[in-house]
């Protein structure tokens, strides 16, 4: 039995155990926490992208208007990107994050030894989608962020950073399931 550390990137593993780009590699945790230099934001955007709760230290960045909420996740995913690439577990790497206008910040995943290329890429990206959206909605960071009127968008690519996929948690989405 594989040992998969986060329920989120386990359903895409699991669902994607079938193919062998993949599967060869197992899934020992080998999980990274965010350097303790970098801002509480900050980390708090590793969790949300590791699937690990941080108390929502950071939080308060965020509740001011629109264009400083802006501001704040800009600066936040910049130095998220500056510290990493961030290594999550043995199948997956944050490269980093962007934040967008509007309170969204879109989130730049590798997937380290998936074939993008191979046929059905598009399929299996439709039928982990659902798994994969309870999984990161399981982080209780992630509902209030989105009550915070916060997107978030997982942007996932594999070898040679060819696109896999993206899944979409827009506010109000983590209630809905």
């Amino acid at each position: 039995m594989i040992s998969l550390p986060h329920p989120w990137r386990a359903a895409a593993l699991i669902a994607c155990a079938s193919w062998p780009a993949v599967a060869q590699h197992g899934n020992a945790a080998a999980s990274t926490t965010a350097p303790s230099s970098m801002s509480a934001l900050a980390r708090l955007l590793v969790g949300v992208a590791d699937g690990r709760p941080t108390g929502m230290n950071g939080v308060t960045r965020l509740t001011g208007s629109g264009s400083s909420t802006d501001v704040a996740l800009g600066s936040a995913c910049r130095e998220l990107t500056r510290s990493g690439p961030i290594l999550l577990d043995t199948a997956t790497r944050l490269d980093g994050c962007r934040g967008e206008s509007g309170k969204r910040v879109v989130f730049h995943l590798n997937l380290v030894r998936f074939d993008a290329s191979r046929e059905g890429t598009a399929a299996f990206m439709a039928s982990a989608t659902p798994a994969l959206v309870r999984g990161i909605c399981r982080n209780p960071d992630v509902p209030v962020l989105g009550r915070l009127g916060i997107a978030l968008v997982f942007r996932y690519t594999g070898i040679g950073d060819r696109p896999v996929g993206e899944i979409a948690i827009a506010p109000g989405r983590c209630e809905q399931d």
